[in-house]
């Protein structure tokens, strides 16, 4: 997984974007934005809410993303078009990714 932190202030960066704009729209403190751009990784839940203010789909902040780091894809939100079936199973899916992300940091803190 890609520096959360690093990448989002580099797609913030490239994209021009006002930090105050994106932490207001998110709800939060520009100094908590600041906080989390200095993150190496965040929960998935406040990724997701960034990725949608940004434009960026969280896939991008995966290592196993196919478009590579020179592209930014850009995040759609298909939620209203997908099925119920889907949606749960995506949400089962983000859920074992978390998961396993958070398996992989503790293995890594115990190092």
């Amino acid at each position: 997984m890609k520096n959360i932190g690093t990448e989002l202030y580099s797609i913030i960066e490239q994209k021009k974007l006002v930090k105050k704009e994106i932490a207001d729209k998110l709800g939060i403190t520009p100094v908590y934005l600041s906080a989390i751009m200095k993150k190496e990784s965040i929960d998935c839940k406040l990724l997701e809410r960034i990725c949608k203010v940004i434009g960026v789909s969280p896939a991008y902040f995966f290592d196993d993303y196919a478009g590579g780091d020179a592209t930014i894809p850009p995040y759609t939100d298909n939620s209203e078009k997908s099925n119920p079936n889907e949606k749960k199973l995506l949400q089962q899916l983000l859920e074992e990714k978390e998961r396993t992300i958070k398996i992989l940091l503790n293995e890594r803190n115990q190092q």
